[in-house]
């Protein structure tokens, strides 16, 4: 009876240490299954937080290229716009309503005077001087507009220089008269009363020299018929 009791006991230890053999594997396993899955855990973070960084850094090298881009062809269009801007217009030859000289009782017309101004308030009277060392060029010394309102007066003529004037005339085909009105009379005073003191011209067509040449290749028609051409010009060269 004592030796059974002592085999079972002996029995009893054994199965202990199978049972504590068996656990002490299973934590080592479970400690190295962790630790792996740790490691997994880590590494998958170091490459989640290299793919953010490289994400970072494509999306900054865009957007530095972009603005590098954007400032480029803002640069280019803002010196192509600037050299655009800094070239001089070019001068513009425009048709001058001339059909007579020294005659201020032609209603419609276009008159140069050479000595003394004679157009009543109704006209535009312009006074032209000529420029000291600017050959053939001539600035506009005084202005009266009468146009509106009749109150326009005789201005001097300057030395060397000549005075323009234009009136718009009336149609009095009512009545039986002429209609002294054309369109080629009323675009020529519109352009001159955008004219200033101190603008500077040159002319084509006015007889400076004897003034008696009116510029006309339809000779022989009077000046407010539709068909009447004045082939006189000027240029507003300041």
């Amino acid at each position: 009876m004592k030796k059974l009791t002592v085999l079972l006991l002996a029995l009893a230890l054994l199965c202990t240490c199978f049972a504590l053999a068996a656990c002490g594997d299973n934590g080592d396993t479970s400690s190295t299954d962790s630790s792996a899955a740790s490691t997994e855990s880590s590494a998958a973070s170091t490459s989640s937080a290299a793919s953010t960084a490289s994400s970072t850094a494509s999306s900054a090298s865009s957007a530095a290229s972009s603005t590098a881009s954007s400032e480029a062809s803002s640069a280019a269009s803002s010196e192509a716009s600037s050299e655009t801007s800094s070239e001089p217009a070019t001068p513009t030859e425009k048709p001058l309503w001339l059909t007579h000289y020294d005659n201020g009782t032609v209603e419609g017309s276009g008159v140069v005077y050479k000595e003394t101004d004679t157009a009543g308030g109704w006209w535009l009277h312009i006074a032209f001087k000529p420029v000291d060392g600017e050959d053939g060029v001539y600035e506009i010394a005084e202005i009266t507009n009468g146009i509106a309102d009749g109150k326009a007066t005789a201005v001097t003529v300057p030395e060397g220089g000549f005075v323009y004037a234009l009136n718009t005339g009336n149609n009095y085909t009512s009545s039986g008269g002429e209609n002294f009105t054309s369109t080629n009379c009323n675009n020529m005073i519109a352009d001159a009363q955008t004219w200033k003191v101190g603008d500077k011209f040159t002319f084509t067509g006015i007889d400076l020299e004897d003034f008696t040449k009116v510029p006309t290749s339809t000779e022989g028609t009077n000046w407010y018929d539709p068909s009447y051409v004045c082939t006189a010009t000027y240029t507003k060269v300041g």
